[in-house]
């Protein structure tokens, strides 16, 4: 290998480097930072009327609650309640 040759490869190392440098240290959008892993609460209870049990699933970020209960007869599940705020109701109930 000539110095040519040698020199070339020690520039070319350099720019690659730099390139990653440049890459690597520039900070991204702020697209996802704020994403945060939710964190779900399942409690059993029962409706009136029903044979099934229910569970409730409540995801503890926003304090949503659905009502889903697992119908044996054609394995299914059904839901009987769509995600919707809770503290309206833990607000009703008086103290």
């Amino acid at each position: 290998m000539n110095r040519q040759t040698l020199g070339a490869l020690v520039a070319l190392n350099l720019v690659l480097v730099l390139a990653l440098a440049i890459v690597g240290f520039t900070p991204q959008p702020a697209a996802a930072q704020n994403f945060v892993r939710p964190q779900y609460m399942m409690i059993a209870g029962e409706v009136p009327g029903r044979v099934e049990a229910t569970i409730y699933v409540i995801e503890l970020a926003s304090s949503r609650v659905a009502a889903i209960i697992f119908r044996s007869s054609d394995n299914r599940f059904e839901v009987l309640a769509q995600p919707q705020p809770m503290m309206p109701d833990m607000e009703a109930v008086p103290r």
